[in-house]
C-alpha cells in the first residue's frame, strides 16, 4: 500500500487484530492481497522506527503464505517489536494473518 487515503481507510473502519508486538489493521480488498507497515511514536527516535519497520517487513516476507488473498492489510509496530526475536515476530505475525483468514466471510 502506497497512498495515504489506503492507510487512512485501513485506520478508521478497518478491523483490529492486536498481538504484544504490534497490531494487524485489515479490510476486504478487491484484487491482490496489499501490506503495508507504520510503526507507533511510542518507539523512540527514527532510527528505532525504521528498525522495527525493516523486522516487520521481513517477518511478514516470512509469514506472506499465511495471509488471504483479496485483503489489504496495516502491520502498526509496537516498542516490543524491536527487541523480539525475530523467528517470535514472524510467528506472531503468521498467527494473526491466520486469524484475518479465519474472520473472513
Amino acid at each position: 500500500m502506497t497512498s495515504s487515503a489506503e492507510f487512512q481507510a485501513l485506520f478508521q473502519k478497518g478491523k483490529r487484530i492486536d498481538r504484544p508486538a504490534f497490531v494487524v489493521l485489515w479490510g476486504e480488498s478487491p484484487g491482490p492481497r496489499r501490506a503495508g507497515f507504520a510503526v507507533s511514536r511510542q518507539v523512540d527516535g527514527a532510527v528505532g522506527r525504521n528498525r522495527v519497520r525493516r523486522r516487520l517487513r521481513e517477518a511478514y516476507r516470512l509469514a506472506r503464505a499465511a495471509a488471504p488473498s483479496g485483503v489489504a492489510l496495516v502491520v502498526v509496530g509496537k516498542a516490543r517489536a524491536r527487541t523480539l526475536p525475530l523467528a517470535a515476530l514472524a510467528a506472531q505475525l503468521r498467527a494473526a494473518l491466520s486469524d484475518v483468514r479465519g474472520r473472513q466471510p
